[in-house]
Protein backbone atom coordinates (compact mmCIF):
# COMPACT_ATOMS: atom_id res chain seq x y z
CA UNK A 1 0.00 0.00 0.00
CA UNK A 2 1.12 3.65 -0.67
CA UNK A 3 0.79 6.13 1.83
CA UNK A 4 1.17 9.75 1.45
CA UNK A 5 4.46 10.14 3.14
CA UNK A 6 6.03 7.85 0.46
CA UNK A 7 4.87 10.36 -1.90
CA UNK A 8 8.01 12.52 -2.85
CA UNK A 9 6.29 15.70 -1.62
CA UNK A 10 8.07 19.44 -3.22
CA UNK A 11 7.68 22.34 -1.60
CA UNK A 12 4.64 24.62 -3.50
CA UNK A 13 7.28 27.48 -4.42
CA UNK A 14 9.13 24.58 -6.19
CA UNK A 15 6.81 23.83 -8.80
CA UNK A 16 8.02 24.38 -12.51
CA UNK A 17 5.59 26.86 -14.06
CA UNK A 18 4.26 24.05 -16.93
CA UNK A 19 2.22 22.41 -13.94
CA UNK A 20 0.04 25.42 -14.16
CA UNK A 21 -1.69 24.14 -17.04
CA UNK A 22 -5.02 22.88 -15.56
CA UNK A 23 -3.56 19.03 -15.36
CA UNK A 24 -4.39 16.99 -11.81
CA UNK A 25 -1.62 17.76 -9.49
CA UNK A 26 -1.73 15.73 -5.88
CA UNK A 27 -1.45 18.37 -3.44
CA UNK A 28 -1.08 18.99 0.51
CA UNK A 29 -3.49 21.29 1.98
CA UNK A 30 -3.54 21.42 5.70
CA UNK A 31 -3.33 17.88 7.35
CA UNK A 32 -4.33 15.96 4.25
CA UNK A 33 -3.66 15.36 0.38
CA UNK A 34 -5.85 16.23 -2.48
CA UNK A 35 -6.09 16.72 -5.99
CA UNK A 36 -6.74 19.84 -7.47
CA UNK A 37 -5.72 21.97 -10.58
CA UNK A 38 -4.87 25.47 -10.91
CA UNK A 39 -7.49 27.60 -12.24
CA UNK A 40 -5.41 30.82 -13.91
CA UNK A 41 -8.65 33.02 -13.59
CA UNK A 42 -8.76 32.52 -10.14
CA UNK A 43 -5.18 32.29 -9.32
CA UNK A 44 -5.81 29.58 -6.79
CA UNK A 45 -5.78 25.91 -6.91
CA UNK A 46 -9.50 24.35 -6.95
CA UNK A 47 -11.18 21.44 -6.07
CA UNK A 48 -11.82 19.81 -9.78
CA UNK A 49 -14.85 18.39 -8.60
CA UNK A 50 -16.18 20.99 -5.76
CA UNK A 51 -14.66 24.38 -7.62
CA UNK A 52 -13.77 25.52 -4.75
CA UNK A 53 -10.75 27.16 -4.22
CA UNK A 54 -8.05 25.50 -1.55
CA UNK A 55 -6.33 27.64 1.18
CA UNK A 56 -3.59 26.24 2.58
CA UNK A 57 -1.55 24.39 -0.29
CA UNK A 58 2.06 23.62 0.91
CA UNK A 59 3.43 20.84 -1.20
CA UNK A 60 2.68 18.87 -4.30
CA UNK A 61 3.48 15.70 -6.68
CA UNK A 62 2.70 14.53 -9.89
CA UNK A 63 0.07 12.54 -10.40
CA UNK A 64 1.88 9.71 -12.52
CA UNK A 65 -0.37 6.44 -13.54
CA UNK A 66 -0.14 2.98 -13.22
CA UNK A 67 2.88 1.14 -14.69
Amino acid sequence: MITAKYIPWDPIGAMPADRTDGRLILLWEGDRPVIGRWDDGRKGWEDPEGMHLFEEITYWADINSPE
